[in-house]
């Protein structure tokens, strides 16, 4: 029995000490890190919400590996912070993602980097080199970059038509990607009359189609236009209902404006429970 016991013991050793053959194997190569984190990102049927903090740490080590995608994605978590509140704002940390990822070449990282050397985030502001990180991005057809150039651009009589034209192809492509500021934008370059005629007639057009889009500033100036009949017919209907889309997108001059105009309505007794309803819908946004 003892001859038996010493044969099976190291049997038994070896068989504890086995690799368990079921478990998932731990990321090698930069896009198995990459993959990791984009699944520690998406909630499944095992987690209620997604972990933003274990797929921070396999970005950082894939972007540290030169995965180019980890670098943009992990810039963009730092530039709005996770979800779940557990990853905070950095925008130091951010610019620094970004620019590894611009120098591989991504057009994205230079729409972003742009925005935050614009608003002096993470960075000295630098007007001149976000407005070239935009151009980059703007080149190869990203609308947002081509809109926030063209936005800036078209503020400056000597610029605007570049910036005009900026803003038209931003409309053009966000019919793909979503950008209609820019065609609010627009709208307002003609209503004021920046390096071309006024000509609130094309105002009301782009505003239009901005105020389609789901932008709320376009929604508000468009509703107004409306309402007042300048330049378009006056449809009291319908810009109410144009002024309700932009206030329920929790657009607060919006509904500053439409609680004025319900209280002060010929009808504003039936108007107050609305008007208090926005009034605390207000509230609560500031």
């Amino acid at each position: 029995m003892k001859r038996r016991l010493c044969i099976l013991f190291p049997v038994c050793l070896l068989a504890a000490c086995k690799p368990d053959s079921s478990a998932p194997a731990e990321p090698q190569t930069p896009q198995e890190m990459y993959d990791n984190a984009l699944a520690l990102l998406r909630p499944n049927t095992e987690h209620d919400a997604s972990d933003t903090e274990g797929a921070v740490q396999w970005l950082r080590r894939a972007a540290e590996a030169g995965h180019l995608q980890a670098q943009t994605d992990l810039g963009g978590l730092y530039l709005s912070g996770g979800r779940d509140g557990k990853v905070k704002p950095d925008a130091a940390e951010a610019y620094k993602w970004f620019t590894a990822a611009a120098e591989q070449g991504s057009k994205e990282a230079h729409l972003f980097l742009g925005m935050l050397l614009f608003d002096g985030k993470g960075v000295a502001k630098d007007e001149a080199a976000a407005l070239a990180h935009w151009r980059t991005a703007a080149e190869a057809g990203i609308a947002e970059a081509q809109f926030r150039l063209g936005r800036v651009l078209a503020r400056t009589p000597e610029t605007a038509q570049e910036g005009i034209s900026l803003l038209q192809q931003a409309v053009r492509e966000g019919q793909r990607g979503g950008v209609p500021q820019a065609a609010t934008a627009l709208g307002l370059v003609y209503y004021k009359g920046v390096g071309v005629p006024a000509d609130p007639q094309t105002a009301a057009k782009w505003y239009a189609l901005g105020a389609a889009g789901g932008d709320p500033l376009a929604q508000m100036v468009y509703a107004q236009m409306l309402l007042l009949g300048d330049p378009v017919p006056r449809d009291e209907q319908r810009g109410m209902a144009m002024l309700r889309m932009a206030a329920g997108q929790d657009y607060a001059p919006a509904i500053a404006a439409l609680i004025h105009l319900l209280r002060n309505a010929p009808d504003a007794a039936a108007n107050e429970a609305e008007a208090e309803a926005w009034s605390k819908r207000l509230e609560k946004l500031h």
